[in-house]
């Protein structure tokens, strides 16, 4: 599972593209759908909270925050971040694998495709299990994940290069079609300071089998969207969000 040690550090301007407010609204939007619209009475728990772009945003909506993340470097990002805007969150560094909380939750995300990076079915159902067993009743467990079309049809075996005003990196992707891993090996070189390397490990899973797992661990029902919309999900579909009930 990888760490994001100097990737850290360059995560938020490189990422300055993906519409963090728009899905914040969204999971808002989910939130008080299912749960009361008095969202200062919600404990929210955001898993992989990686520099806390969603955490936040949240935060500044009222709910109560708990940002969980493996990396330090990115919670070291998230807490200072969250305090320059005079937010108080609690940030637990634990891998999401062993979660482990004080006490119970109304609801808990997972956003920007953080459980691709669990590898083996056999542990997503155990985050599964741990998430509901601390999520009260009735509570809403949503996340996105990357989807077997997007590794393959658009990642693929390619290439991608870009640059930023703090650094430019290399992506060299790799699918392997028959273990649905997904391996992207980045170079980046800031600015200022040495070229490093980072290689990450993401594993595609159907569609069908996570909502088959969200079964197994005890949540009443599952709905699928196809990203952050109200659309059913087709065969093109890049990012599946689910929306458990516990």
């Amino acid at each position: 599972m990888a760490t994001y040690k100097g990737f850290a550090y360059l995560y938020d301007t490189l990422m300055d593209n993906a519409p963090y407010d728009s899905w914040a609204a969204y999971i808002d939007c989910a939130l008080t759908q299912h749960l009361s619209q008095d969202r200062k009475s919600h404990i929210v728990l955001d898993l992989a909270c990686g520099t806390g772009n969603i955490t936040i945003p949240l935060a500044h909506m009222g709910y109560d925050m708990i940002g969980v993340d493996i990396s330090t470097d990115m919670l070291s990002q998230a807490q200072a971040k969250a305090a320059e805007q005079n937010q108080q969150i609690l940030f637990l560094a634990q891998d999401m694998r062993e979660l482990d909380l004080y006490g119970t939750v109304d609801a808990a995300i997972c956003v920007c495709d953080g459980m691709n990076y669990i590898l083996e079915e056999a542990e997503i159902l155990a985050i599964f299990k741990r998430v509901r067993m601390f999520l009260n009743t009735g509570g809403v467990f949503m996340f996105d994940m990357n989807t077997e079309h997007k590794f393959k049809a658009v990642l693929g075996n390619k290439s991608f290069v870009a640059n930023d005003k703090e650094a430019s990196y290399e992506w060299d992707n790799h699918y392997d079609i028959d273990t649905g891993i997904n391996e992207y090996r980045v170079t980046f070189t800031p600015n200022s300071g040495e070229p490093f390397v980072e290689v990450h490990h993401q594993r595609a899973y159907p569609i069908d089998m996570i909502s088959d797992l969200l079964c197994k661990a005890g949540f009443s029902s599952v709905d699928v969207r196809d990203g952050y919309s109200d659309n059913t999900p087709a065969g093109d579909v890049v990012r599946a969000v689910f929306i458990a009930i516990a």
